[in-house]
């Protein structure tokens, strides 16, 4: 659920969006403020994703509650500013806003702002997937650890051996390709041939072969002329769009 607050000091207007967001079935409504001191001290206290925030309202304005909010706040919601004048669009992107919706509310607009949120939200939690991921591999009696994306150029099999060639060197590796091929392939890695998998990221050439396939050389890669075949063609033309 998308934990969302609502900060107005017109409570039509409130209700009138409220009544939007509850036909939102990921959208759960966890405060309505009537002014920004009370979101301000919901905030000491719990986390929310996003924060509707009208920007002329008395005792603070929202402009200065987003500021407050963004230096004082751990982990701080995404701000929708919400008004119906435009002049305070410069304003609200210079502090950072999520989105700036104009009053009155439709239901498509809304959505759109909805929509984005689900978009950076997919976006954030695969970019904390990726940077979280390690590939161990065992040398020398100790486990080392490696970040695919940027440690590894490519992995092999070769005379019932998975080695993998890295920055540092290649290693040896006990785990069968199609097992890597599941693991990498969501941190940019492609299966090009029965024996190889490719960091796609590290691609260096692109070189035509024969029967329209191709050889590939990679950064940081001491074995030359990787093969393209043809079973894996389609999916290497389709992933680098060519």
């Amino acid at each position: 659920m998308i934990r969302t607050i609502i900060v107005d000091d017109e409570y039509p207007t409130r209700q009138e969006l409220a009544t939007i967001l509850s036909n939102i079935s990921d959208i759960e409504i966890v405060a309505q403020c009537a002014i920004g001191q009370e979101l301000l001290d919901y905030l000491q206290n719990s986390t929310v994703d996003i924060v509707f925030l009208d920007i002329e309202m008395p005792q603070i304005n929202g402009l200065d509650i987003a500021r407050i909010i963004r230096t004082t706040i751990p982990n701080p919601p995404q701000i929708v500013f919400s008004t119906g004048y435009g002049q305070f669009a410069v304003q609200a992107f210079d502090l950072q806003a999520f989105d700036y919706v104009l009053k009155p509310y439709t239901q498509e607009r809304i959505l759109i702002a909805i929509m984005r949120y689900r978009n950076f939200k997919k976006q954030t939690d695969n970019i904390k997937h990726k940077d979280s991921f390690k590939l161990p591999i065992w040398h020398n009696d100790k486990m080392i650890l490696l970040n695919p994306e940027t440690e590894i150029s490519l992995i092999r099999a070769q005379e019932q051996k998975i080695i993998v060639s890295t920055n540092n060197g290649e290693f040896e590796i006990n785990t069968p390709l199609k097992d890597l091929e599941q693991k990498l392939k969501e941190h940019g890695f492609l299966r090009t041939h029965k024996s190889y998998i490719v960091n796609i990221g590290k691609i260096r050439e692109i070189i035509p072969w024969f029967n329209d396939t191709f050889i590939l050389t990679l950064e940081n890669c001491d074995y030359k002329e990787i093969p393209v075949s043809r079973h894996y063609l389609p999916d290497f033309k389709k992933f680098l769009n060519i």
